[in-house]
């Protein structure tokens, strides 16, 4: 979970809610080369845009987290899909920031339906967070294995950033989508003392979320590579019963 202190306007705190009776997972991951070098593993985002952004607004924020993404060496498509839930297919399919519609053999008429970590991620946009304090900003949703399927992001939380601070609207959008997915990706504690995943924000972070340079650690990067490279999918968590805890 993002948020902001009203003691300091300008400072974040990321939360992760614990879902309860997944299955578990156990990995066994190689050791990555110092320098990543081939093609990137790739990651579908099916994105729900429940607060209806103006379409510009939610190809910056896509475009932001993608080459956040992309500096870590992990490769990006967003799967638009409808809020409604008879609609199966993506609405449109983004890599990088750029439509391609040669690229829709990447997903299926189930896109927009099923999930699959660590591979297929979700991530809702809504306008406000429904039981959270106003300066929450996002949520990713992790089982008790560190395993997650599930983000949101809080859209009247991050306008009124933008509006106070003069940061783009889209910037901070697509830096707190890359944060919430990061967790998706990267499992349990996986906040950072520095870089985007740093759990607390603050007036340096967004200094450099404007010049692009809150980004993942080189481990952070390592660490999400070899899980989508490697990592067997896990499925969806199951949503029935929830448990807070705060970082």
């Amino acid at each position: 979970m993002l948020r902001f202190s009203k003691i300091c306007p300008v400072s974040i705190t990321s939360v992760l809610l614990t879902l309860v009776g997944t299955l578990p997972l156990v990995l066994a991951f190689p050791v990555w080369p110092q320098t990543y070098v081939g093609k990137n593993p790739h990651v579908i985002v099916s994105v729900f845009d429940d607060a209806r952004l103006p379409a510009a607004v939610l190809a910056q924020a896509e475009a932001k987290a993608a080459k956040i993404f992309g500096r870590a060496g992990v490769d990006m498509t967003w799967a638009n899909c409808s809020t409604s839930p008879q609609r199966e297919a993506p609405d449109a399919l983004i890599r990088a920031g750029a439509p391609v519609p040669t690229w829709s053999g990447l997903v299926t008429e189930e896109s927009c339906v099923r999930f699959d970590w660590p591979k297929h991620l979700a991530l809702r946009i809504v306008a406000q967070s429904v039981g959270s304090p106003n300066e929450v900003f996002g949520m990713a949703f992790l089982s008790t294995e560190g395993l997650g399927c599930y983000s949101d992001v809080f859209y009247d939380n991050a306008m009124e950033l933008h509006t106070a601070w003069n940061v783009g609207l889209g910037d901070i959008l697509g830096s707190v989508m890359a944060h919430e997915l990061g967790h998706l990706i990267l499992g349990s504690n996986s906040h950072s003392p520095t870089g985007i995943m740093r759990a607390r924000w603050e007036h340096g972070e967004l200094r450099r979320l404007e010049r692009g340079s809150l980004v993942f650690t080189d481990e952070q990067a390592e660490r999400m590579r070899v899980k989508v490279i490697v990592a067997p999918p896990a499925g969806q968590p199951d949503l029935a019963v929830t448990a807070q805890s705060r970082f």
